[in-house]
């Protein structure tokens, strides 16, 4: 290694002793040289020497702690050069390889062998993989689930969280939700008590909103806002002081609205519905200024009012309602909460049985078995703990910024009250929330530990020299974070303790950082076309700067800028990155991209994947083709027409059967197929890749082709897929498709080794932490923030807790809740924190040059808006106004002049741009005639524009529940998917769904004959009758509640089915009926009315319809809701039997099979 010569600094951090100590270490600030360095200071100290194996060293990710564990070594090794004699050196060498250097997982599951007796564990229990994982979550939670409507009454709660949050027949919302609050109860070391705590909150009484959490929450918020406006109002006064014609005409609207909002900031500190009475803000009229001395502040002032009306209209929003009515929603959904939390609990305990059974954990576990292990009920460290921690003279933590409350719980338990814990990180790094990475604990840390050295008392140390970059990136990026990243935006003031320091020895300069703002013409900034025009742009600029002799340092002094030097960060890798991959190919650049979503896609790997379908089952037109035009077998479109006409009939295989009676070609193809199904049916997965790239001589044939090299590596890649697939304890070809499959859909994609190629890279801001590249391009940052997690049905927060909707069950709707506004507030902010250190780890990659793109609508207006709003240091409150990571960095750009981060408008190339020296009359050859006729076809309208929004179709089941649509409410109805779903081929595995035993129930009614229904033993021989006919499976068969069939027909309208002079059941119809009757619009158009009548009574004065029901309701009340909501089906049906038989409908009823209820619909 090359000799180290450590700042002060460096040098603290590396000698400081006998204290718990926190290392702040910036971008490029060598923390991992520093974290080695005191490991060798340790063991080699004269007075106190350390055996290596006495340190417990955790790293983030398992390349980390071979990186590290490699250095030792070396370090080591150097060592032993300059005394081979020394007993000492030679023993921490061979320590060195049981030195307990890795993961907190791999920590974890060491001390859960050693002490699995104290748990029930099985001492040889295996880490489950994801998709297994998955499958067995999915299989638990339908058990649970089953368990709730089997005993509902046992669960009073229940069936108001299925019906409301659930929203409607189908489980999979109430599914989705469990499993999201299941992963996101993970975080605490004891879910069970954190469930408890949440029940607790839900109950606690209060009189003012404000006394609750969500209250407290919303309250800071709003101040923040409040206080804001007050002091930019005040500011803006004193700028209009000036101009006395100015302040006359607004200087009184401008104080009257200032004191306002001050009274609101005073009155929120009160309480709630005191701040409440301040609202809204009043905005007088502003008096008319004409011929204004300075325009530019006149509209400044205009615009900047506008915007404070917006923010008062904001808080109007969040301060909705007086306290009574919130805390009473809030008590309405209590119960339903209460049912969530406690049904998450016991799916839960049921996933764990099942684990334990197979004698399975998972990552979760590990850590939350090792904490309980580890801490008692109160946090404090328990025996095994205490006696744990004799055994480590230092714990240290690596990437400390990233971890969560359950791990930091492990590490303080361990560590002698965390006297002997050493951590590096850096906040401004923390970029893994979705992990459950908590920086708080971090920024708790940094704030309470002290700058200078005391005994016993915790320390931090600063590393603000940066090692990697040159002078002209760090002043970018340092003026853009001194300017919004703060403690309520990143975690963290970004002053001088935070900002970085030049620290590298570079040669010259180069230009400062560049935001190249692009334009994105029509389409927002997610659009597709977008996103190609800046690709296109990007792979323009990276040629010319290869090609125009652009230079970067190297070993040896400057050299010239190659490929391999440059790197493309993009915020979302897997959407966007195939586009920047596709530019630069057009372009002759090659490009390795670790995310570029097209692994899959690739030829040569989609190839093997369809080969290995058709291996699994030759039956699958589409794999098959693909097999068969690919560079293997390459058979031409004419030979694979020729081999369709051979049997038109049948499925392609079928038909290349038939030709290959004729054809040497195809009988060749499906020889050499045979012989490697047969082969397939004893091998592994790896095996069999490798026999298939050997056999068909892919390699070869990639090497051949364009692009070879990265060709190869995709195939390699495949077998290292192979053996993980294998290694996950799965078998079997058909399921490794399947696997493969979910890989692709997923995105995940495997890690190729593209780093020391020479060709650009392409990868997500997440993937590059840790990396460094010469030239990096950071594009697609006007991509709009990904604002999902706040729209889920019921959000959660590790603090605040559950959010919830309220919902109305008559009209179907939902509105938010006090809590739910609360912690949208707190995830929006959290997210927006993360955005803004992801820019930071982002701008910290590049070495020497840092191009920055973004395409937005009209740039030139954009900078002219932002310009208005730059102010030094940035509000929080207006940063997080931004809808992109382009806005922070317009923001910067313009604050900064250019000085340190410069902001380009580069003209890009026109489509189609008209000379602007002549008009389309003065060209030769128009004829005014034609053009006026060429504009009338242009500008036409197309008169039947609603009738473009109707659907063709529309089934009667989708009339139920219609209401008038309510502007200030979210409708429950979701669109559907625009996907096929996969076969399920797992059903016989699990058992029957609600839905699906009312499909049995339905099945029965309609096959069965009705006469044989006098007892339980007569349906059960109807039921047994039907299976063996095959009308019912063996498990719907098992499914069927005879005690309700028998009660339907012991009822008064099962004796009427019963007598009937004739009876319809399951009548399908298909009708045209008038669009304007359903949809109340479009006059005149027609669409196709489907349905099926589960039961149609014909008697003498006119038809019964009856349409059964497997909803669980049990009050009158949900009874009377239940007929609302299904009352726009039935009669849709009446009027359709009336249409089709031309008798009139008497009455429509509604049957609940579950309750033995009847209920007419009127």
């Amino acid at each position: 290694m090359s000799e180290f010569r450590p700042t002060p600094a460096q040098k603290a951090a590396i000698e400081a002793r006998g204290s718990a100590l926190l290392v702040s270490a910036g971008a490029g600030s060598g923390k991992t040289r520093v974290l080695t360095e005191r490991l060798m200071s340790r063991i080699c100290d004269d007075d106190e020497p350390m055996d290596l194996d006495s340190f417990l060293i955790i790293t983030f990710t398992r390349a980390a702690a071979g990186e590290l564990r490699g250095r030792i070594m070396e370090e080591l090794a150097e060592l032993l050069a300059r005394e081979p004699g020394n007993r000492r050196l030679r023993r921490q060498n061979a320590l060195c390889s049981r030195a307990q250097i890795g993961t907190i997982h791999s920590f974890c599951a060491s001390l859960l062998r050693e002490n699995c007796h104290l748990l029930g564990l099985s001492p040889d229990f295996k880490i489950v993989d994801e998709e297994r994982a998955e499958a067995m979550k999915q299989a638990a939670l339908e058990r649970v689930l089953e368990t709730r409507y089997e005993k509902s009454e046992d669960y009073p709660g229940f069936l108001s969280l299925a019906d409301t949050v659930g929203a409607g027949r189908s489980d999979e919302r109430l599914s989705a939700l469990v499993l999201s609050l299941h992963s996101r109860m993970q975080c605490h070391a004891r879910p069970e008590e954190w469930v408890r705590e949440q029940v607790s909150a839900l109950r606690a009484p209060a009189e003012d909103a404000g006394e609750t959490p969500w209250g407290r929450e919303i309250l800071a918020q709003a101040r923040g806002v409040a206080a804001y406006w007050a002091g930019e109002l005040d500011r803006l006064m004193e700028r209009m002081s000036s101009q006395e014609k100015i302040s006359a005409a607004y200087m009184d609207s401008f104080s009257h609205t200032a004191e306002e909002v001050r009274e609101l900031s005073r009155c929120l500190d009160i309480g709630w519905d005191r701040a409440r009475a301040c609202l809204p803000v009043s905005f007088e009229r502003l008096k008319v200024l004409r011929n204004s001395p300075d325009t530019q502040l006149s509209e400044l002032l205009k615009s900047r009012r506008e915007e404070c009306k917006k923010a008062m209209k904001g808080l109007e929003e969040l301060l909705y309602a007086p306290s009574a009515q919130l805390l009473e929603e809030m008590r309405q959904t209590a119960p339903a909460m209460e049912a969530l939390l406690e049904l998450t609990l016991d799916f839960d305990r049921e996933f764990e049985k099942d684990k334990r059974r197979r004698s399975l954990v998972d990552y979760s576990d590990l850590e939350h078995y090792a904490a309980r292990l580890l801490t008692d009920r109160e946090g404090q460290p328990t025996a095994l703990a205490l006696r744990m921690s004799r055994r480590y003279g230092e714990i240290m933590v690596d990437e400390y910024q990233d971890v969560s409350r359950v791990q930091d719980a492990i590490f303080r338990a361990i560590s002698r009250e965390g006297k002997n814990l050493f951590m590096v990180g850096d906040v401004k790094q923390s970029i893994y929330r979705f992990r459950l990475a908590d920086p708080e604990i971090f920024t708790e840390k940094y704030l309470s530990y002290s700058d200078t050295e005391a005994p016993g008392l915790p320390r931090r140390i600063l590393l603000r020299e940066n090692f990697r970059s040159r002078r002209e990136i760090l002043e970018g990026a340092n003026a853009l974070f001194s300017l919004c990243m703060s403690r309520r935006l990143g975690d963290m003031d970004y002053d001088d303790a935070a900002a970085l320091r030049y620290g590298a020895n570079y040669a010259g300069s180069v230009p400062p950082p560049e935001l190249l703002l692009l334009d994105a013409a029509s389409g927002d900034e997610d659009s597709p076309d977008k996103t190609a025009r800046e690709a296109a742009f990007v792979a323009d600029r990276i040629k010319a700067l290869v090609k125009g002799g652009c230079t970067v340092t190297g070993r040896d002094g400057p050299r010239p800028l190659e490929y391999g030097d440059i790197a493309i960060l993009l915020r979302s890798a897997n959407t966007v990155g195939p586009a920047y991959r596709r530019a630069m190919l057009e372009r002759g650049i090659p490009v390795a991209s670790a995310q570029g979503g097209d692994y899959f896609d690739s030829l040569e790997v989609s190839a093997l994947v369809s080969l290995l379908a058709v291996l699994d089952n030759p039956h699958q037109d589409v794999p098959l083709i693909a097999v068969l035009r690919s560079p293997a077998f390459a058979f031409t479109p004419d030979e694979l027409s020729e081999i369709r006409s051979a049997n038109r009939q049948g499925d392609f295989y079928t038909a290349l059967k038939a030709a290959g009676e004729n054809s040497e070609k195809c009988r060749d193809f499906l020889e050499r197929l045979e012989r490697l199904r047969d082969l397939a049916s004893d091998m592994s997965m790896a095996e069999l890749s490798w026999l298939l790239l050997e056999r068909l001589d892919l390699l070869a044939l990639c090497s051949a082709m364009e692009d070879g090299e990265q060709r190869r590596e995709r195939l390699m890649a495949f077998i290292g897929l192979a053996e993980r697939y294998e290694g996950s304890g799965y078998r079997g070809l058909h399921r490794f498709v399947l696997w493969l499959r979910k890989l692709r859909e997923k995105g995940q994609e495997p890690q190729l080794g593209a780093s020391g190629s020479s060709a650009v890279q392409i990868m997500s801001i997440h993937k590059s932490k840790g990396l460094e590249f010469p030239v990096v391009f950071l594009c697609d940052t006007a991509r709009r923030f990904n604002k999902q997690d706040s729209r889920d049905t019921v959000l959660v927060h590790p603090e605040l807790g559950l959010g919830p909707k309220l919902t109305d069950t008559v009209r179907r709707v939902e509105y938010p809740t006090l809590a739910r506004n609360a912690i949208k507030l707190r995830l929006e902010r959290e997210m927006l924190s993360e955005e803004m250190r992801l820019l930071y780890v982002a701008m910290t990659r590049a070495r020497e040059r840092l191009f920055i793109t973004a395409a937005v609508k009209k740039p030139e207006e954009a900078l002219e808006k932002a310009g208005s709003l730059v102010s030094r240091p940035m509000a929080p409150e207006l940063l997080s106004q931004a809808g992109s990571m382009s806005d922070w960095l317009i923001y910067a750009a313009l604050a900064d002049g250019g000085e340190h981060l410069k902001l380009s408008l580069p003209q890009q190339q026109p489509e189609a741009e008209e000379p602007a020296s002549e008009s389309r009359a003065q060209r030769p050859g128009a004829d005014p005639a034609q053009l006026r006729e060429l504009e009338r076809e242009l500008s036409f309208v197309y008169p039947y524009a609603e009738a473009e929004e109707l659907p063709s179709k529309v089934t009667a089941t989708e009339l139920k529940g219609r209401w008038e649509p309510d502007a200030e409410a979210a409708s429950l109805r979701e669109k559907p998917a625009g996907v096929f779903p996969m076969p399920d081929f797992t059903r016989a595995e699990r058992p029957l769904t609600g839905a699906e035993k009312g499909v049995a129930t339905h099945l029965l009614l309609q096959y069965m004959d009705f006469s044989r229904s006098g007892s339980p033993e007569e349906i059960e021989a109807e039921t047994e009758r039907l299976c063996s006919q095959g009308f019912l499976s063996r498990r719907e068969a098992q499914a069927v509640d005879v005690k309700a069939v028998k009660k339907l027909f012991d009822s008064p309208l099962g004796q009427r089915m019963k007598s009937c002079r004739k009876l319809y059941r399951e009548f399908k119809f298909s009708l045209l009926w008038d669009a304007e009757e359903i949809y109340r619009k479009a006059p005149g158009e027609q669409l196709l009315l489907q349905g099926v009548v589960d039961c149609c009574l014909e008697e003498e004065d006119g038809l019964v319809v009856i349409d059964y029901k497997t909803d669980r309701v049990k009050t009158a009340e949900e009874l009377e809701e239940r007929s609302r909501f299904y009352r726009g089906q039935l009669l849709s049906y009446a009027a359709a039997m009336e249409r089709i038989h031309g008798k009139k409908v008497k009455q429509c009823l509604l049957y609940f099979i579950s309750a033995g209820k009847t209920l007419e619909i009127k």
